[in-house]
């Protein structure tokens, strides 16, 4: 016989923000625009390869709600929109390019259009 037990689960305040920055496009999105010192919402469209516009405007959001991006309204016809890293945004970025690296190492895939390799060959 299994008795029931109700074992207290440990709050963690690193949930929300490791299950943000695990979603799928959210790291790609970031070094995209780190790329740049700002950057059009089709210019990163195009260069992240499978992302749809749905997908991107949603990561757009959450990245700008967290404080990592700053969203500039260009008043022009039609209206454009740049993106850019805030300060916050940057040192995330500075902290995931050994990950972007490693993986750029184990897939062989160097040449990716994501990661800019002048950056990644500074990093050990």
């Amino acid at each position: 016989m299994v008795k029931n037990s109700k074992v207290s689960k440990q709050v963690c305040p690193l949930t929300d923000i490791v299950n943000t920055i695990s979603r799928k496009w959210f790291l790609l999105t970031l070094n995209v625009i780190g790329n740049s010192s700002k950057i059009g919402f089709n210019d990163i469209l195009s260069t992240i390869d499978g992302i749809s516009p749905k997908a991107l405007s949603d990561t757009l959001k959450q990245m700008e709600k967290l404080g990592l991006i700053k969203r500039k309204v260009i008043n022009s016809s039609p209206p454009k929109v740049e993106y850019s890293l805030t300060i916050k945004g940057k040192r995330l970025r500075v902290a995931a390019l050994p990950l972007l690296k490693w993986a750029s190492n184990y897939t062989g895939h160097k040449d990716c259009p994501i990661i800019n390799p002048k950056l990644l060959s500074k990093l050990v």
